[in-house]
């Protein structure tokens, strides 16, 4: 798999960016944005939850605004708070998100006893948040001559089987939809870029008690602030475009290009043409 190395100076030039960061008052997320704060950047944070540290709270270059992700009026709003407070959105961080929650083996009944939906929160904030925000992004990002770029949280657990299915369809998702997203970006011929982190085990307050519930288990999760620098390293390295990086014990790997990509081609076999590439020609046969 293609390694590679995050140095410090690698992400000098995110001083003066704007960045908007949702679920940016815990875990990952208020890794990134102390990251991106400590770089000389302008971050607005999008979480349904004040900053959890007071540092955050009081520092003049985040703007916090309160910010239900399942809401398209509230991320609508973050983002009009971010262009009026600084004129322009350089980079995204599609980050919220939470825990498993569905219970697809026991489904519950109401009061009158009629049989309840499987709760669908999961997806809904790490799935459906995800590409509205990314939505949003790019068109603000539109507006600018220079573009901007959007990293999208996904996370191991879209790699593999996982017995928490509405984790793991949600992580699924957010890798299908960058991928997707990347290539129309290109054909679009837009100068935003979207990339996809796959994170694997880190603490964060996913799971309640995370370090407790490691230490029980004897297994070291990486700490957010690994995360974070390839989340910021991923809004600024202009060759990084349709990347899906992979996080794990402190390293970052590359997988689209190196992995995904070859296996699919392997799969599909020698001299076929991909999905992509038949869509492609059904769309120009329709003229579009």
């Amino acid at each position: 798999m293609a390694e590679f190395l995050i140095k410090d100076e690698d992400l000098l030039s995110l001083k003066g960016a704007v960045v908007i960061v949702t679920g940016g008052s815990s875990g990952i997320g208020l890794a990134t944005v102390n990251l991106l704060l400590s770089l000389g950047a302008s971050v607005v944070s999008g979480d349904i939850q004040p900053p959890a540290t007071a540092e955050s709270a009081e520092t003049p270059a985040l703007l916090f605004v309160q910010t239900n992700v399942t809401s398209w009026a509230d991320l609508s709003t973050l983002f009009k708070k971010a262009k009026e407070h600084y004129g322009r959105v350089d980079y995204v961080f599609a980050n919220a998100g939470i825990g498993p929650r569905a219970d697809y083996l026991a489904i519950e009944a109401d009061e009158n006893g009629d049989l309840k939906e499987p709760n669908h929160e999961v997806l809904d904030i790490n799935l459906k948040s995800v590409i509205n925000t990314a939505c949003l992004a790019v068109h603000f990002m539109k507006q600018q001559p220079e573009g901007g770029s959007v990293v999208l949280m996904g996370s191991s657990t879209g790699l593999q089987p996982f017995r928490a299915p509405d984790y793991s369809t949600a992580k699924h998702g957010v890798l299908g939809f960058g991928r997707g997203y990347a290539r129309l970006m290109e054909t679009a011929g837009l100068p935003i870029r979207i990339n996809t982190l796959m994170p694997s085990w880190t603490t964060t307050s996913v799971l309640p008690n995370m370090e407790d519930i490691m230490k029980g288990i004897s297994h070291n999760a990486q700490p957010g602030s690994v995360v974070a620098r390839a989340a910021a390293y991923l809004m600024i390295d202009a060759s990084r475009q349709g990347n899906v990086v992979y996080v794990a014990d402190g390293k970052y790997q590359e997988i689209e290009m190196a992995v995904l990509g070859p296996a699919y081609k392997s799969i599909n076999g020698e001299g076929n043409p991909s999905d992509d590439e038949i869509l492609k020609r059904i769309l120009g046969l329709a003229g579009q």
